[in-house]
């Protein structure tokens, strides 16, 4: 029992280096030494989206009938209720040998649904003759934008020993013999965005309150959003990548979206005002609420709203133990990513059936696990990924798939 447990173990937590299923597909020095071309029919995708309040063991609290416990009402007025995902849909993947072209489309969002405020509000109640001041969706931004992306890297693998003067001419010691001779890919890559869709709430309050003389409720919000006669803006970016060889594994280095901005022109923009009073010391029949509703939504348009980009990094190394055994090591810190962080990861291969998990660690754990068919002219690939926690534990879930042919 104990070995079908240990082997259970191994297997579900692996996975071998092959297209699909490389620990750095980011890394445009990998394409250096592939000896196939590919194509990914009919697209591949990956889709992530989590939340900062809910596990998914928590949604049975939603059941009908179901009387909330104290402990379910201190998870729901814990924190912010704030939703992010992001998408990325490749509808053309394509290469030979060292170089390879994708064009797809990417979203981002982040948006603040609730404030903890009416949560506490709903359950717990409001206070009377109290000013209540909320800021609920203020920041929230989605955007979207498509990306073409030419990979190449140099098919020749090179070596610090080629830099004339760098070594002595003879040398004994074995280490640096080693680091002399040792081969190195080196492989770039050039981006170009086109931004698409873009909204954002830049401002918004509410203020409300259940006086001794009155009722009210004030809500502001200015906003932003692309419609029929805003434009998007072509910008180049630029991404580099090195692999070196390393005994039985490979060290990977790769910094990428190199003066990368996204330009969306001529958003529409404009002001949300709703005003309500209702005065209780009024008790003349006649007396109706105050009540005005300010709406301007084309008042201003926005010539230019920028979406900037730090350059993203990537490093690391990859290492086979044994025949289709490989572990991983990376830290990853890139805009584009929803695995940021420190990760570690395992990889088998059990004849045509590859299994891979990765664990990491940026602001919270997320557990990935990738599995599929592996045959000479073929790879299908399908994966999940479980943020904050592991599987009914976790706040957020992503998904992705991905089919290749080679020849």
């Amino acid at each position: 029992m104990k070995k079908i447990i240990i082997t259970t173990i191994i297997l579900t937590l692996s996975l071998a280096l092959f297209g699909n299923f490389d620990f750095f597909p980011e890394n445009p020095a990998n394409n250096a030494d592939r000896a196939y071309s590919q194509i990914h029919l009919p697209f591949s995708y990956e889709m992530n989206v989590s939340n900062s309040i809910f596990r998914f063991d928590d949604m049975l609290m939603f059941q009908k009938d179901h009387q909330l416990t104290d402990n379910e009402k201190s998870i729901i007025t814990a924190d912010d209720f704030i939703l992010d995902f992001n998408t990325s849909t490749d509808f053309l993947n394509f290469g030979h040998k060292y170089w390879n072209f994708e064009f797809g489309v990417k979203t981002f969002g982040n948006v603040e649904i609730l404030d903890k405020m009416y949560s506490n509000l709903v359950i717990y109640g409001n206070d009377t003759n109290r000013p209540y001041i909320s800021n609920t969706g203020e920041g929230s931004t989605v955007f979207s934008f498509w990306r073409a992306t030419l990979n190449f890297a140099y098919p020749k693998g090179l070596s610090f020993g080629m830099i004339p003067g760098l070594f002595p001419e003879k040398e004994s010691n074995s280490f640096v013999e080693y680091l002399r001779d040792m081969t190195i890919y080196l492989g770039a890559n050039v981006n170009f965005d086109y931004s698409m869709m873009y909204a954002s709430v830049d401002e918004s309050s509410q203020k409300f309150g259940s006086m001794d003389d009155s009722l009210y409720y004030h809500y502001k919000a200015h906003f932003k959003y692309t419609d029929e006669g805003s434009v998007g803006r072509l910008t180049p970016s630029l991404g580099f990548g090195v692999k070196a060889k390393i005994f039985n594994g490979n060290f990977h280095a790769q910094i990428d979206d190199i003066f990368m901005q996204l330009n969306y022109k001529n958003l529409a923009g404009g002001w949300y005002d709703k005003y309500y009073r209702n005065d209780l010391f009024f008790f003349d029949q006649d007396y109706e609420a105050i009540e005005e509703t300010f709406a301007e939504d084309d008042s201003t348009r926005v010539k230019n709203r920028y979406v900037k980009f730090k350059p993203g990094i990537s490093v690391g190394m990859d290492y086979t133990i044994v025949s289709s055994l490989q572990v991983m090591s990376k830290y990853i810190n890139n805009q584009h990513s929803y695995k940021n962080g420190f990760s570690l990861g395992l990889g088998y291969q059990l004849g045509c059936w590859p299994l891979q998990t990765v664990v990491g660690y940026d602001d919270n754990i997320f557990y990935e696990f990738k599995s599929g068919l592996i045959f000479e002219r073929f790879e299908w690939q399908t994966g999940a990924t479980f943020y904050h926690g592991f599987f009914r534990y976790g706040k957020g879930l992503g998904l992705n798939s991905s089919m290749m042919f080679k020849f």
